[in-house]
């Protein structure tokens, strides 16, 4: 979904128009934890066009034309990583301006957590997700700063923004 400079709806693109065209846009992220605090986090596949074979929320992507924020995080919850039924928590709202591999992402996020039990089921999105792992968030913390090029831009503002 294509949005003005303020977030309001405005109209549908391709990713692709909206990369190139520096079009403001909708994001969800999504951060899972289990009631011991660790988060999960995804590794996205190396085939991926954004961010391939890096470290990721929990679950994320666009705001589809005709969805809320909250109804794309269920969305991309289920669809990534099989979680469905949950109750979100959202932890924040932000706007971002950055710049990968030549594609402008400019995007209003908003930002959610779940709390779930640690034996709780995940189904992997094969197409988009190559593994999930549980990480304290001092973990998390490390691998950002010991391999910043192997983590999403996603994952870092959340957790620089929220944890």
């Amino acid at each position: 979904m294509v949005v003005s400079a303020d977030d309001v709806p405005i109209g549908g693109a391709s990713k692709k128009n909206v990369w190139v065209n520096g079009d403001f846009h909708r994001i969800v992220r999504i951060m899972v934890e289990d009631e011991q605090g660790r988060v999960l986090i995804q590794k996205r596949l190396a085939s991926m066009i954004l961010y391939p074979n890096c470290w990721d929320n929990s679950a994320a992507g666009h705001v589809d034309v005709g969805e809320t924020y909250e109804t794309a995080a269920k969305r991309e919850l289920f669809e990534e990583i099989g979680l469905d039924n949950v109750a979100l928590e959202e932890v924040g709202y932000y706007q971002t301006h950055n710049v990968h591999q030549n594609r402008q992402l400019n995007q209003f996020v908003k930002a959610y957590k779940v709390v779930v039990k640690p034996n709780t089921d995940f189904i992997i999105q094969e197409d988009e997700v190559a593994k999930i792992e549980w990480l304290t968030v001092d973990e998390i913390k490390s691998l950002i700063s010991n391999h910043p090029d192997e983590v999403t831009d996603g994952l870092v503002e959340v957790i620089e923004r929220f944890y």
